[in-house]
């Protein structure tokens, strides 16, 4: 039950990109009532159909669902704070995105291309956030589920920050954006994050062989 369930939000999810860029590229007038309004959940949507999925799947829920298996077993303490840590790291990069992109929009021309403060660190930090977050929830709550899902995450993401980059950004910016491109990283998991994330996933694979084989 809760693996259809999340399915379903998963689905939910990437359904929501989907229609996203459909109405982009479809839709000519973007004033459209029905457009508009979809810009509007949109955010919503992506929120509600990722925030429970590493919930209903922890391990401490075991009691509730039994399917929910512990992945980290006697360890999970050593890697708590390794996921607050993750989550920390990510709510500081969207606060810091949404506040850049906060001031540029009032104190300038909105249409100006945002490559200050943690912009000049990735292209992308609100998706960065998303999936740092996602993955720090997915360790702290001992969900199999999740840990397996979060590279799923990942390369969605992947896939639409390269479908705005050339769909929205690139037209829109042109040369300009080109240049930022070679100044800033494209990686949804800036360096040397994305080097410590790779030792982390060795770890955490390590440990599911400890506990399973």
């Amino acid at each position: 039950m809760i693996l259809l369930i999340t399915i379903i939000l998963l689905f939910i999810f990437i359904s929501n990109l989907i229609v996203y860029w459909l109405l982009f590229i479809k839709v000519k007038n973007k004033q459209n009532r029905l457009v508009r309004s979809f810009y509007k959940l949109f955010p919503i949507i992506w929120t509600i159909s990722l925030v429970p999925i590493p919930i209903i799947n922890s391990s401490f829920l075991i009691m509730v669902f039994p399917q929910n298996l512990s992945y980290f077993r006697d360890y999970w303490i050593f890697f708590v704070l390794l996921g607050i840590v993750f989550i920390i790291i990510g709510v500081n990069f969207a606060n810091k995105a949404k506040k850049v992109y906060r001031v540029k929009t009032l104190d300038e021309n909105s249409s100006k291309l945002i490559k200050s403060g943690v912009f000049r660190i990735i292209r992308h930090p609100i998706y960065s956030a998303w999936v740092i977050i996602f993955l720090g929830a997915a360790i702290i709550s001992d969900s199999i589920i999740s840990l397996i899902i979060s590279p799923i995450i990942l390369l969605i993401l992947e896939v639409h920050a390269r479908i705005e980059e050339k769909l929205i950004l690139i037209p829109k910016y042109g040369e300009v954006y080109e240049k930022y491109k070679e100044k800033t990283p494209y990686k949804i998991i800036p360096t040397p994050l994305n080097f410590l994330l790779i030792i982390i996933t060795f770890i955490i694979v390590y440990v599911g062989i400890l506990n399973f084989i």
